[in-house]
């Protein structure tokens, strides 16, 4: 746009992408400490190779988003500047930071689903609705990808037949996480209020169901961090604007940020509201507990039916969630 030019557009999103890149660092680290060291499981290596991939992805965007700021400004000597040279829509740098950019959020999106399957007691119906948004953001990347490899023209991002593509997938994904994290919050929620009229008539005080609570408290404002900034890129691709490059650049760190955080605050000491000493969630093995090893794990719901006196289980046992 004329207001906010191409080459302002990558400078800004060079500058605000290593600023949050540095932000991922730092998560990053605590992450792996978490997983390597505070509590190891059989599911390390899945938790490990998630972690990994989100990390080389925010990486080589930023590597490559400088590469291509001294390609434009400093190796570029044809007409039109830099401008043109950004404008260089199927040239590769472009197309690897946009694999990097929905291959990211595809990523996460779908540990998301994850996380939601497993809560539910892996059923399928709950998340096939996700799972047919997930496809198709999915469907999506691949013809964004095509269009961006055989165009063979001078365009950008927000214009042509890219720009409805790529909004399209960022409205799935937006609608994914909002529906999946809806789903997560309230079933940790319909779970807290049972485990509350449990532990009333419990002589046990081990269990503060407010736990419940803070599980879902991280679970929603790690959602929001990535759901507020895709909502952002996306209104500025309806708008046509250029400022979807800094946009998208913050999503792809925020995805991994939201991600490394989950983890890192999930192992945490869980204050008691009484003032007692805190313990590690993990450690907590009441008739109803959540185990936030690297997501969400619900082990067991135990629900009374004094009718057929009889123990059922709209949770069972779970494992953990990468």
């Amino acid at each position: 746009m004329e207001d906010f030019p191409i080459t302002e557009a990558q400078l800004v999103g060079s500058f605000v992408e290593s600023v949050f890149w540095g932000f991922y660092l730092i998560t990053l680290v605590l992450c792996l400490r978490t997983l390597l060291f505070k509590r190891p499981t059989k599911y390390i290596w899945a938790m490990l190779a998630v972690t990994l991939w989100m990390g080389t992805f925010a990486t080589v965007d930023v590597a490559t988003g400088l590469l291509h700021n001294i390609q434009a400004f400093v190796l570029y000597q044809g007409q039109g500047g830099a401008a043109q040279e950004f404008s260089k829509i199927s040239d590769w740098v472009n197309i690897i930071r946009t694999v990097d950019t929905h291959m990211q959020t595809l990523l996460g999106d779908g540990i998301l689903i994850y996380r939601c399957w497993v809560v539910y007691a892996k059923s399928w119906p709950v998340v096939a609705f996700s799972i047919l948004l997930w496809c198709g953001a999915a469907a999506c990347t691949g013809m964004v990808l095509h269009i961006e490899n055989t165009l063979r023209s001078n365009a950008l991002i927000t214009s042509g037949s890219l720009q409805p593509l790529v909004t399209s997938f960022w409205v799935l994904t937006i609608t994914l996480n909002l529906l999946t994290t809806s789903l997560l919050v309230f079933k940790i929620w319909k779970v807290d209020r049972r485990s509350a009229h449990f532990m009333h008539q419990s002589a046990s005080a081990q269990y503060q169901p407010s736990r419940l609570r803070k599980v879902m408290r991280i679970i929603i404002e790690s959602g929001l961090m990535y759901t507020v900034a895709a909502f952002i890129t996306v209104m500025a691709y309806i708008t046509n604007s250029n400022s979807t490059y800094p946009t998208s650049d913050v999503v792809i760190q925020m995805v991994g940020i939201a991600f490394n955080l989950i983890i890192i605050r999930a192992n945490r000491p869980l204050e008691n509201e009484y003032g007692a000493t805190a313990v590690p969630l993990q450690m907590l093995r009441p008739p109803l507990a959540s185990d936030f090893a690297t997501g969400v794990q619900v082990t067991v719901e135990r629900e009374f039916d004094g009718r057929e006196g009889k123990d059922n289980r709209s949770l069972n046992d779970m494992s953990p969630i990468v």
